[in-house]
């Protein structure tokens, strides 16, 4: 497989607003919602206005609870170019949900954005929380998504999702065959929720104890890493409106920008990564992985 690029640098922003709170965390009280509120009242329009003075494209999951209660801020996420992908409805992960809850959530996110952001289809989905049950990627093929991007089986480069996996704990672990549906993947050590960000929920404890500088020097050191190591690699850094655009916070972001032009990379959106990536490498395996 040719390596047209050196690396491509994917900012994905979550803007979860106050659906993480009620659906992750479980958490309703008014100050658990402000902190919500905060990301689509003040975090966006901050975003939006750097991304447009950088001219940087980026991805912005959305679940359908945002679209629905903020519909003309994930309007104008699109109209400035960006890239909506799938989130859940009320950022409830799959993992424990029944195969008919989950097809309901996919498609009442579908619905909200059909309904709200003038018939748009997503191409990609990112779980709420970064889990998936044995039913999503069949099911988001089955819906016509394109890419996941919830699962961490590289760090730099995407893969072909499978299906049918099975862990048995009396051998080994059982392969399901690849799917074409892309892996752009993600890492936690690529997230600023769990690095910068204090939450307390009940049995749910982030500390919050990485200043943002310190995230800043990790993240621009995998970036580093992915240009000299993996050549026609991805950097794919998440980041939460609530969080990373909280005062000073904010240009971490613009960091991250400039570094990546300083090194030749291509700022580009998650759904770009996929259809190039897809459209160079080999086809899915045809039989399970044996190794």
């Amino acid at each position: 497989m040719t390596h047209p690029r050196p690396l491509q640098v994917c900012l994905s922003f979550d803007f979860d607003a106050m659906s993480v709170w009620g659906g992750s965390f479980g958490q309703f009280s008014p100050t658990a919602v402000s902190r919500g509120e905060f990301g689509a009242r003040v975090a966006v329009p901050r975003l939006l206005a750097l991304l447009a003075r950088e001219a940087a494209p980026a991805t912005f999951f959305i679940p359908g609870h945002t679209i629905d209660t903020y519909p003309g801020l994930c309007r104008e996420v699109l109209a400035a170019g960006h890239e909506v992908g799938h989130h859940g409805y009320f950022h409830e992960g799959p993992v424990d949900l029944a195969e008919d809850e989950e097809r309901r959530v996919l498609e009442r996110g579908l619905l909200a954005m059909e309904e709200n952001l003038d018939g748009y289809r997503p191409a990609g989905y990112r779980s709420p929380a970064w889990d998936l049950s044995p039913n999503t990627v069949r099911l988001l093929r089955e819906y016509g998504f394109a890419y996941d991007s919830s699962m961490m089986a590289q760090d730099f480069e995407p893969y072909w999702c499978r299906t049918g996996d099975r862990m048995p704990t009396d051998r080994g672990f059982e392969f399901g065959p690849e799917t074409d549906l892309v892996e752009v993947p993600v890492s936690w050590a690529l997230d600023d929720f769990v690095q910068i960000e204090y939450v307390y929920a009940p049995s749910l404890l982030l500390p919050g104890a990485v200043g943002p500088e310190e995230a800043e020097r990790r993240w621009l050191a995998d970036m580093d890493f992915a240009a000299a190591e993996v050549p026609g690699g991805v950097f794919t850094v998440t980041f939460h409106p609530q969080v990373i655009g909280r005062g000073a916070r904010i240009r971490v972001v613009e960091s991250l920008i400039h570094h990546a032009r300083e090194i030749g990379a291509e700022l580009t959106t998650v759904g770009e990564v996929a259809r190039d990536w897809a459209g160079r490498a080999p086809g899915p395996a045809t039989q399970p992985s044996v190794e």
